[in-house]
């Protein structure tokens, strides 16, 4: 059953991309669209009903004979499906989307309808990733969204920005044509690209080669669009390399498209006896790698990106153990994840735009001069750090009884020591931004104004705490959901 409002979380901000780029340069006009559009980006999945969107298409049936195909028979639409999780999903990337639009528009006195443009094509690109349920389709809005981060970061200036966008441009072109060879073997075996189709003709066929090797393929795309290693440092200097909350916004997609492409993968190879096996060691060296470079950092915009690469590898070796607990804890921490960096980068937002340095040589003493950002930061290390009564602690906590349900208690182990890691650099970071003594006199500017922070900055935060406190004390209705999810991967889609 169609439903319009489905197709108009890619379509609207795709056609707003293109008239904030042609709004360029008349201010007003890009303020005042750029503030409408997102009011339409938040809410449209909020409205939208569950169900699916196919332009046009023969019905999808149960069952689909093996190599005896009959168009009659198959998917060839273009086809979006749309139940709670891409409703959760779609509406947290608006969410944090707007506060980066919000932010730019409040601070900047020139806003730039390019700049607001490519936010809203990453927008539409991250939305279509997943709710897409053709393969090809989610390729393709992968490659836009390459584009688009690239093109945000290199917006920022400055030549940290530009090579960090070169980088991830160039390696996104390696991982975006590993991506497409791999579609490309399975569309020339079987003839299909719905995904719901290909599950259906992969049944049995994974000792086929050429299913092998797109498996491959595709798992070295999926590891650049997740930022899991060995593609962690790319991901990671986008991250410190853009504005905080940019970083806030370019992270929260990271987390999400991991998810997406994640499920992609168990529906199509989790037939696959080493498929598992290979997202959870990658993982697992994800977690450890990110946490350790964490400690490592002396500017807290690269602690932060560290730190997101590392949560990310814990999300992955939820997903990764295969089991419904797994990959139930696994969807619920990318959520919690995501909100809980999110508010972390915010905070570092406001010291990178008034003090205009993030790097804790030229910081300290901030203490005084900003006590209630020094609070609302020490409750997102709390959380991210996995906590009580926060979200991230429910999550971390199921991930961690997962690897011992599934006979795997040494990586419980290591998540633990993830966690503590992570726990130390971010208080690292807290003691030489706002504790250790300024050195250099750099200062937020006078106490009476910066002891209040802007409006936006303020409303998002206490909105971020308020929703890792909620999903904390109440976290049943959102890891029921993910819950079900995984029961679906598992007993086929």
């Amino acid at each position: 059953m169609n439903s319009e409002l489905i197709p108009l979380m890619v379509i609207f901000p795709l056609i707003s991309a293109i008239l904030l780029n042609l709004m360029h340069g008349k201010d007003k006009v890009v303020r005042a669209y750029g503030i409408l559009a997102m009011l339409v980006v938040l809410v449209v999945p909020i409205f939208a009903s569950y169900g699916n969107h196919l332009f046009g298409a023969h019905p999808v049936v149960d069952t689909l004979p093996q190599l005896k195909i009959s168009l009659s028979e198959v998917n060839l639409a273009i086809e979006y499906n749309f139940a709670f999780l891409q409703k959760a999903l779609v509406f947290l990337l608006a969410a944090i989307a707007t506060f980066a639009v919000l932010s730019h528009i409040s601070n900047e006195k020139k806003v730039s309808g390019v700049y607001l443009s490519m936010i809203m094509l990453s927008i539409a690109a991250v939305s279509a990733v997943v709710m897409a349920n053709d393969i090809f389709n989610m390729f393709v809005f992968l490659e836009i969204m390459t584009i688009a981060q690239a093109a945000i970061v290199i917006a920022v200036g400055g030549v940290s920005g530009y090579k960090a966008a070169f980088k991830y441009l160039v390696f996104g072109g390696v991982a975006g044509a590993s991506i497409l060879l791999g579609i490309a073997l399975l569309l020339g075996t079987f003839g299909v690209l719905n995904i719901s189709d290909l599950h259906n003709s992969l049944s049995g066929n994974m000792t086929n080669p050429i299913v092998l090797t797109a498996v491959g393929l595709i798992v070295i795309g999926w590891l650049f669009e997740s930022g899991l290693f060995p593609f962690h440092t790319i991901k990671s200097n986008m991250y410190s390399a853009a504005k905080p909350d940019i970083a806030a916004l370019l992270q929260t997609q990271t987390k999400i498209v991991l998810v997406a492409l994640a499920i992609v993968l168990l529906r199509l190879f989790g037939g696959y006896s080493n498929m598992t096996a290979v997202m959870l060691g990658l993982s697992v060296g994800t977690l450890i790698i990110g946490s350790v470079m964490a400690l490592l950092q002396t500017d807290f915009r690269r602690l932060l990106a560290f730190t997101a690469v590392s949560q990310a590898g814990l999300v992955g070796i939820g997903i990764g153990l295969g089991t419904r607990l797994g990959i139930a804890a696994g969807i619920f921490h990318a959520i919690n994840d995501a909100i809980a960096m999110s508010l972390l980068f915010i905070t570092v937002y406001f010291i990178y735009e008034r003090a205009k340095t993030t790097e804790f040589k030229r910081l300290g003493g901030l203490l005084v001069q900003a006590p209630k950002l020094a609070f609302i930061q020490i409750i997102g290390i709390l959380i991210v750090s996995g906590v009580p009564p926060f979200n991230a602690y429910q999550s971390e906590f199921r991930i961690i009884d997962a690897t011992i349900q599934a006979g795997h208690p040494e990586l419980g182990v290591l998540v633990i020591l993830g966690t503590i890691l992570t726990f130390v650099a971010l208080m690292k970071g807290f003691y030489l931004t706002f504790l250790k003594e300024n050195t250099t006199k750099i200062a937020l500017g006078k106490v009476h104004i910066y002891n209040g922070l802007p409006t936006v900055t303020y409303v998002t935060l206490i909105i971020l705490v308020i929703a890792c406190v909620g999903i904390g004390l109440f976290p049943m209705p959102f890891y029921d959901r993910a819950y079900s999810v995984a029961l679906k991967i598992l007993v086929g889609w």
